[in-house]
């Protein structure tokens, strides 16, 4: 394989069964994805399977007779299945999501596009369920690192079930300079959906969570495209946060010195990049209303980041609101149904408010004329 190319498709060695290497394959330019077979004796390779489905969890049995693995369509949730050694008469074990088989869920389309550097990179779309083309819809950019795969994830599928686009982008993060990648790849996506006509530039919106959220919050202070925004337990303050946690040591010093948050270095070393990398300092340039939700027993990010950003929002007279539920964890709580019903219910109706305001009022004025006609 050619590491050097960055659109080479990607393999990944799985099981070992004899002379014969079974690694998975995905391509980094199209949706096509399998199983393939190295022979170490004859040094030939044979493709299994390959198609647009998302295959994952490949295990094969001791006797190296069977495959277990979980299959999904575009944007539907994954089964299990068995298959022989060679891949051949397939069956499917578990029907796990029955009641999702007669609703229409969205129809997902991989996007490319070049960022401002001249970078290539991919976004998912999800379009709206009632899509017609020519048509612009409110569309939310879902943030975080990388995104190629139009898997299935609920919270998208309830906003394009009521009228959004929603798009997964990717950003090309680099060391030292993880806040100016959002702006780079997440607007030059945002451009994108508009010049295919789908995105409404008056009507975006941005939200990530985790990694994401911290991302969203970034964004925010740096650019007034977004007419409404949701940080998800993401952290605000990287400075506070370095030394606040109890994964103290194994998730908020090892992320900015040496991981994913990117900077590189201690706080003593570098701590201009903490304080650039900490949207807190820049809270008087947010323009976007701003939501923010957390779980109070998230220990990777304590709801006390939000908390930092929602009293320094409220002293700057911005246009804030935070939600924390007092069982949740780090992302959305999963304690009760009703608390994933009332998390997603606050998210629709912060874009509704923020993204569909100005038409919900223009349709009810044209109720009321119509009326006094």
């Amino acid at each position: 394989m050619n590491e050097e190319d960055k659109e080479a498709p990607r393999y990944q060695v799985l099981e070992w069964n004899g002379d014969d290497i079974y690694l998975s394959y995905a391509s980094r330019t199209k949706w096509e994805r399998g199983l393939v077979k190295y022979n170490r004796t004859t040094r030939q390779m044979a493709d299994l399977i390959k198609d647009s489905r998302i295959y994952s969890n490949l295990r094969l049995s001791k006797d190296g007779s069977t495959f277990i693995f979980s299959v999904a369509e575009g944007n539907r949730p994954s089964d299990l299945f068995a298959a022989d050694s060679e891949f051949k008469n397939i069956r499917r074990l578990t029907d796990s999501n029955p009641q999702l088989k007669n609703r229409r869920l969205s129809r997902t389309e991989l996007v490319s596009y070049l960022d401002v550097d001249g970078t290539r990179s991919y976004g998912v779309l999800y379009y709206p369920i009632d899509y017609e083309p020519g048509k612009k819809y409110p569309t939310v950019f879902n943030i975080y690192e990388q995104f190629f795969d139009d898997t299935f994830q609920g919270t998208i599928n309830v906003l394009t079930a009521n009228g959004y686009a929603v798009v997964q982008p990717s950003v090309n993060l680099e060391q030292g300079f993880p806040g100016e990648a959002w702006v780079k790849g997440v607007t030059a996506a945002a451009n994108k959906l508009i010049e295919m006509g789908v995105a409404d530039p008056e009507r975006l919106g941005v939200q990530g969570t985790s990694y994401g959220g911290y991302a969203t919050n970034l964004l925010i202070t740096q650019t007034n495209r977004f007419k409404a925004a949701i940080n998800i337990s993401g952290k605000v303050n990287m400075v506070s946060f370095y030394t606040d946690s109890p994964r103290l040591g194994v998730r908020n010093i090892h992320a900015p010195e040496k991981s994913q948050d990117r900077i590189g270095a201690t706080l003593w070393q570098q701590p201009q990049k903490y304080i650039a990398h900490s949207a807190i300092m820049f809270a008087d340039r947010i323009k976007t209303p701003l939501l923010l939700m957390t779980g109070d027993q998230d220990h990777n990010v304590p709801a006390r980041q939000a908390m930092e950003m929602y009293y320094a929002l409220r002293r700057l007279g911005k246009e804030v609101a935070w939600v924390s539920y007092t069982n949740g964890g780090h992302g959305m709580p999963t304690t009760t149904v009703e608390e994933v019903r009332d998390y997603h219910k606050r998210i629709l109706a912060w874009y509704d408010d923020h993204l569909k305001g100005d038409l919900k009022k223009k349709a009810e004025e044209a109720k009321t004329q119509g009326q006094e006609r």
